[in-house]
């Protein structure tokens, strides 16, 4: 395995909050006045536009926050087969993970030690008030400025257009994942080192 320091997004690559995010934020939005999503199901929605819409207002994404924390989030979970590579990666002792999401730090802290207790990644980061999201380097930065890592070492897991941006503006390579909410523009695209449908594939770089 050539490479060292895997870095996660985590939202669509390891766990499956689309579901949970969407019915919390129509609460928020609800709270706030605002009009929600109207689909006839969660699918029909376009995630990238959902993405940017929570993000624009700081006072409706601290309200997603305290919804999304206190709900019984029963729809969050990691994909199929996420946990098993997770747990061999950390097993080497010549691996290192990390997470690198644009969540709200509280909450992406608090996801990943519900779900992910047993693993240890050395570093997750997440979006702090005031700061810059992906495809933004600064939250990879803070990773990489600690790490002394060669580019060729290091590998950023995604699923979306967003984590092609962001491994751009990082000089990182890219795996893309099919099994989150990406598309065929994504999937198509000329950046990422590799497209996989499975994540037992990543046991292999």
């Amino acid at each position: 395995m050539t490479k060292k320091l895997f870095i996660f997004d985590f939202d669509g690559t390891l766990v499956n909050t689309f579901y949970d995010s969407v019915i919390a934020y129509n609460k928020a939005l609800e709270q706030h006045g605002r009009e929600i999503y109207h689909y006839d199901k969660l699918e029909d929605l376009e995630f990238d536009d959902f993405i940017e819409n929570m993000t624009r207002d700081e006072g409706i994404l601290e309200t997603y926050g305290e919804i999304y924390i206190n709900s019984n989030m029963e729809y969050t979970k990691p994909y199929p087969g996420i946990m098993e590579v997770l747990e061999t990666l950390d097993n080497n002792p010549d691996v290192e993970l990390a997470i690198c999401s644009n969540r709200i730090q509280n909450l992406l802290d608090m996801l990943t030690e519900r779900l992910f207790s047993n693993i240890n990644f050395k570093y997750v980061i997440g979006y702090n008030e005031g700061g810059y999201f992906k495809p933004n380097p600064e939250m990879m930065n803070q990773i990489l400025d600690h790490e002394n890592y060669s580019r060729d070492e290091i590998v950023y897991i995604g699923d979306r257009g967003t984590d092609i941006k962001t491994a751009k503006n990082s000089n990182l390579d890219l795996i893309l994942v099919t099994w989150g909410q990406g598309n065929s523009e994504a999937y198509n695209d000329s950046y990422p080192l590799k497209v996989i449908d499975n994540p037992k594939q990543l046991l292999n770089l």
